[in-house]
Formats: structure tokens, C-alpha cells, sequence
């Protein structure tokens, strides 16, 4: 009996360190609640394993069967734990537990080589088999440890799984899939290995390894070049808005000149009402003049000039095709010019995004609302449009659209999230859809370059 409880006390520690593994490549990204929950549902189901594998082993026997099938299935509720908890998306959860169990097998062969090559031949047979290799099992673990942190919570680079959904499951499985043929293989052969068994288990995990660095740099290759394609898309917008603020001055510069003009018949008018002693029609004629400046304000959304000129175009836009919009900004004029041009960028295409879904809608149904606070060091962003179609939304909870051309703003729109740390909610609801963006300004984020949008020097009358 004394055996078998200490077999099934070390089993279960071996669960809790694959589940530890397993949740090293996502605690970054934990919020503590969300790892107190995790581990309180692992602490709290780790007596049940305790008690389930005691009357198994009771039951069945402590014998090589036994012991495979426990380690063969114990890990199911664990990893069920981390799926239910850990919302970060099934695929890196495949991938993370194929990682982790090449790992569990580089540490098994670990133990059967020293077994079989360092130990007296005492403690490779009988009862005592079982028992020592769990214990340099979890010997090897604990003296691995810093390794093991290092490599598993850099497991998951932002860019692994930059290519199609397709893609990204191949990659995902194949790990499990390098650990499923020697595992079949395994369940009717004795626990002892031969010198070949530890070779090819060992090369196993190096082919597995080197497909996880090409995976690397491939995937790194290709969020480079989905960066240049962003780059040349942003450069071809910043045209536009420059296209688009050739227009404005030249606008403004024929109503200079048109004003010119009227104030110079205005001031013949005016001479000509006083040289003739008509007091009273001068004083009309000024007062018609000051209603008509009135009533001809200029467009100023914010005080900030290259977020109000970033305002200025899209708003017009969006007016231009009929969209009814509503801009509310509170941003004054003393923010950094980066952090200014990068605000400007989001704007632009948080904005534009949601013209063009609101072309879509009907004539009626055309509405955009904006929202800006700034209260230092925070900003607080809220972009509503309506929207009755539903929208895709990917791994991190961002909308996704197949069309040829469109993306760039979510692009963007993630760039800007991961240089200031900003959190990001889309949400639909009611046939609308709201996007909701807190983050903190100059001094708490990642220095980056960044791509500036030309600014006009005024903005239009509305």
C-alpha cells in the first residue's frame, strides 16, 4: 500500500508540473485574477487525482499498464483547466501541450538513460522500476528549472502564428503529432528501453525543436513582410490626407480671395453710406456683416492642430457621404509630437473604418459617434458606428474581414495597442458597434517609429 500511495503522490506531482508548463507561456498575459482561478481549480482537483489514482492502482495493479495510462490520460483535466480559464485561443493551447509533452519525454528518457546506463541493474527491474523513474523524473524537472522558465515562457513570440488559420492548426498539431506515434507505440512495450529507444527519442526532440526555430524565423519573416505591406498601405494613405489637405488650402485660398474681394465692395459701400451722411444704413450694413461672420464658424474639434486637422478630413468625409457624426474631444496642445502623430494615425483609421461600414448601411441608418478624453496621463477612445451585419472577430478579439484591401486599420489599430499597452474592447450590440480603448500617455509605453500624417495648417468652415 505504502507503493502505492507513493506512486500516486508522484504522478500527480508530475500532472501539476505539465500543467505548469503549460500555463508559463500564457502568465504575461494573466490577469491575477485569472491566475488564482486557474490555480485554485488545479489545487482543488489534485487530492481527486490523488484519491482516483490510489483506487485505480488498487484496483488494476501497479504495473507498467497502469502506470502508462495514468500518465497517458491524467492531463486531460488540467489542460481542460487552462482551456476554460486562459482565453487566448485553442490553437496556441494545442501547440503549447505538444510542446510541453516532447518536453515529458526528453525528461522520461532522461530517466530511462541513467537507468540504464549510471544505476545498478537493482534499480531498473521489478518493483523498484516504476518508482525510481518517477523520482528522477521530478529530479530532472527541478534541476531544469530555470531552463524550463526561460524556454516555456518565450514559447509563444507574437508573430508564431502570423499566417493563415489553416497554417496555424498544421503548426499547432504537429507537436502532437511527433509525440503520438512513439506514444501507440510504446503502450504494449515493457517500461525498459534499449540504447536505441533513448537515441531515437532523443533525435525526436531535436527534429522538434528545429521545426519550432524554423517556425520562428518563418513566422518573423512573414510579420515583417506583413509590415512592409502595412508601411507602403499607411504611406499610400498619408497621400490621400496629403491630396485631401491640398484641397482644404486651396478651398481656403479661394475664400480668401473671395472675401478680399466682397470687403473691398464692402468698404466702397460703407464710404459711400457715410460720405453721404446715411448714418443708420452703415450701421445696418455692419451689423448684417458681423451675423454673417457668425454664422460662419470654423470646424476647431480639439485644440491639439494634428489631431484636429486628423478630424477635420475623415469627419468631412464621413459628412460627404452622408453619415450623421458626432465628434466630443477633450485633448489640449501640450502632448508630445509623436504621441500626437500616433493619435492622429488611429484616429484616422479607427474613423475610416467606420465610414466604410457605415456606407453599408442604410441612408437612414448612417451614424458615427466619437468620444476623446484625456485626463493625465490617460486617454479614454470610445468609436461607435452602426453596423446591422455580424461582425468576425479574431484571437485577440479585434474584427476580421477576408476582403481584398481592408485590414490595415486593425493593423494599426494592434500596433498602436501594443506600443502604449493599451487595453481594447469591440464589442457589437443593438446593431451597433463599439470599439473602447484605454491607455496611458507619454512615459508608459514602448518606444517605436511611427508613420506621421501631414497635418493641415487650419481647418475648413463646417
Amino acid at each position: 500500500m505504502a507503493l502505492i500511495v507513493g506512486m500516486a503522490t508522484g504522478i500527480t506531482l508530475i500532472q501539476i508540473i505539465g500543467a505548469y508548463l503549460r500555463y508559463l507561456p500564457f502568465e504575461a498575459r494573466l490577469l491575477p485574477e485569472e491566475r488564482a482561478r486557474l490555480w485554485r481549480y488545479i489545487l482543488l482537483w489534485t487530492p481527486v487525482t490523488f484519491a482516483i489514482y490510489v483506487a485505480y492502482f488498487r484496483h488494476a495493479g501497479l504495473d507498467v499498464a497502469s502506470f502508462k495510462h495514468v500518465q497517458y490520460f491524467g492531463w486531460v483535466p488540467f489542460f481542460t483547466f487552462s482551456l476554460v480559464v486562459i482565453r487566448h485561443g485553442a490553437m496556441r493551447h494545442v501547440f503549447v501541450t505538444g510542446m510541453q509533452a516532447l518536453w515529458f519525454f526528453l525528461l522520461h528518457t532522461m530517466s530511462g538513460a541513467v537507468l540504464l546506463t549510471l544505476l545498478p541493474p537493482f534499480y531498473g527491474t521489478g518493483v523498484n522500476r516504476l518508482p525510481t523513474q518517477t523520482f528522477l523524473y521530478i529530479f530532472f524537472f527541478l534541476a531544469l528549472l530555470p531552463l524550463e522558465r526561460r524556454i516555456f515562457r518565450n514559447l509563444l513570440p507574437p508573430h508564431l502564428f502570423s499566417g493563415s488559420r489553416l497554417a496555424g492548426w498544421c503548426f499547432a498539431i504537429f507537436p502532437l503529432g511527433l509525440c503520438a506515434t512513439p506514444a501507440i507505440l510504446l503502450i504494449d512495450r515493457p517500461l525498459m528501453y534499449t540504447r536505441s529507444d533513448i537515441i531515437l527519442r532523443f533525435v525526436l526532440f531535436f527534429w522538434g525543436i528545429t521545426l519550432y526555430q524554423y517556425s520562428l524565423y518563418a513566422g518573423e519573416r512573414a510579420a515583417n513582410i506583413q509590415n512592409e505591406r502595412h508601411t507602403n498601405e499607411l504611406l499610400t494613405q498619408q497621400l490621400e490626407a496629403l491630396e485631401a489637405h491640398a484641397a482644404l488650402l486651396q478651398s481656403r485660398a479661394e475664400d480668401v480671395q473671395r472675401a478680399r474681394h466682397d470687403l473691398r465692395h464692402y468698404n466702397r459701400l460703407l464710404a459711400t453710406l457715410l460720405d453721404a451722411g446715411e448714418v443708420e444704413k452703415a450701421r445696418a450694413l455692419i451689423e448684417t456683416q458681423d451675423r454673417d461672420l457668425i454664422a460662419q464658424p470654423v470646424a476647431a474639434y480639439c485644440e491639439n492642430p494634428i489631431v484636429n486637422a486628423a478630424l477635420t478630413v475623415y469627419i468631412q468625409l464621413a459628412k460627404k457621404d452622408g453619415i450623421r457624426i458626432s465628434c466630443e474631444v477633450n485633448l489640449d496642445n501640450n502632448n508630445a509630437i509623436g504621441e500626437n502623430n500616433d493619435l492622429a494615425i488611429l484616429l484616422s483609421n479607427v474613423i475610416e473604418n467606420a465610414v466604410i461600414a457605415s456606407r453599408k448601411q442604410q441612408p437612414g441608418e448612417r451614424e458615427i459617434r466619437v468620444s476623446l478624453a484625456y485626463n493625465e496621463p490617460e486617454y479614454a477612445l470610445v468609436v461607435e458606428n452602426r453596423c446591422g451585419a455580424p461582425l468576425q472577430f479574431d484571437g485577440d478579439g479585434l474584427p476580421t474581414t477576408k476582403e481584398r484591401g481592408h485590414g490595415t486599420g486593425m493593423v494599426s489599430l494592434r500596433n498602436f495597442s501594443k506600443k502604449y499597452d493599451a487595453e481594447v474592447l469591440f464589442e457589437q450590440k443593438d446593431g451597433w458597434v463599439r470599439l473602447l480603448m484605454c491607455w496611458r500617455g507619454e512615459g508608459n509605453h514602448r518606444p517605436s517609429d511611427s508613420a506621421i500624417l501631414p497635418p493641415p495648417e487650419g481647418a475648413p468652415p463646417e
